[in-house]
Formats: C-alpha cells, structure tokens, sequence
C-alpha cells in the first residue's frame, strides 16, 4: 500500500476551513486541519480539492454550486506521495486586507466618496474573477518521496 497525504499550505492567520478531498471522482475525506493522510494502493489517480457547496434554491431541489475547486489528473502515486495545494489568490488577499482595513478606518474618519466607488468596483471585479477561476481555484504541488 501506498500512503496519499493531502497538505494544505496556508499562512499562519488563515482559518481552517474544512476542504473535501475527492479521488477519482470518489469523496476520500474531508480535512478539517493541515494534513490528511490515507493509504491507497499504488496507481494512478484523478485528485480534486474542493471547499464549499451547494446552496439550496427552495423545496423546488435546485440549487446553486457555490463551490471553488481544483483537479489534477494522472498522479502517480507509489510509496509516500504528498499533494501539497495553496489558493492562486495571493494578491488578491492583500488587496482585500488592505481594503478591509481601511474599511473599519472608515467607522472613525469621514472618507471621500472615492474610496466607496473603489472598494465597490474592486469588489465586483474580484467576484467575477473567482467565478471565472472557480474550478482552478488551487494549485496543486505532487511529490512523490
């Protein structure tokens, strides 16, 4: 048997969030920390990532996959394989912080109305940008050791 262990690369004041762990297709677990370890036997896999889910639209069934993802196909894994994984959102974090930060400024001093066009427009386009990239979301780092 081969040992598959999943890491979730991330700086030390990010939460843990809960991501689920898919392997070829099939739900293999959920990381609740930084690492996740299983054996499997030793092959080729399709390994996806996953945070979030679906949202529920009514008693009607439909629902709305607000879900951000990665997947890596053909991974070869024999003896000890690590799949490390990080979000491509680095800049976008800073920027965000940034505005955050003067968001709770602008509770104690009077911005122009600038700043509110800004941080809005900033906003909007950072959401189009992770619905456009939702499903390359993380980037994925194999290791075979």
């Amino acid at each position: 048997m081969a040992t598959l262990t999943f890491r979730h690369r991330r700086r030390f004041y990010e939460m843990r969030l809960p991501h689920l762990l898919f392997v070829d297709g099939l739900y293999a677990g959920t990381l609740q920390g930084d690492e996740l370890s299983m054996p499997v036997p030793p092959g080729h896999y399709q390994l996806r990532v996953q945070f979030g889910g679906r949202l529920p639209l009514g008693r009607s069934g439909r629902s709305v996959d607000l879900s951000v993802s990665s997947e890596q196909e053909g991974v070869e894994v024999q003896g000890n394989t690590v799949v490390e994984f990080h979000d491509h959102e680095r800049l976008w974090n800073v920027l965000f912080d940034v505005d955050l930060a003067v968001w709770i400024v602008s509770f104690f001093v009077t911005l122009p109305t600038v700043y509110k066009i800004v941080s809005d427009v900033f906003f909007a386009v950072w959401l189009v940008r992770l619905l456009i990239i939702r499903k390359r979301y993380y980037k994925l780092n194999v290791k075979n050791l």
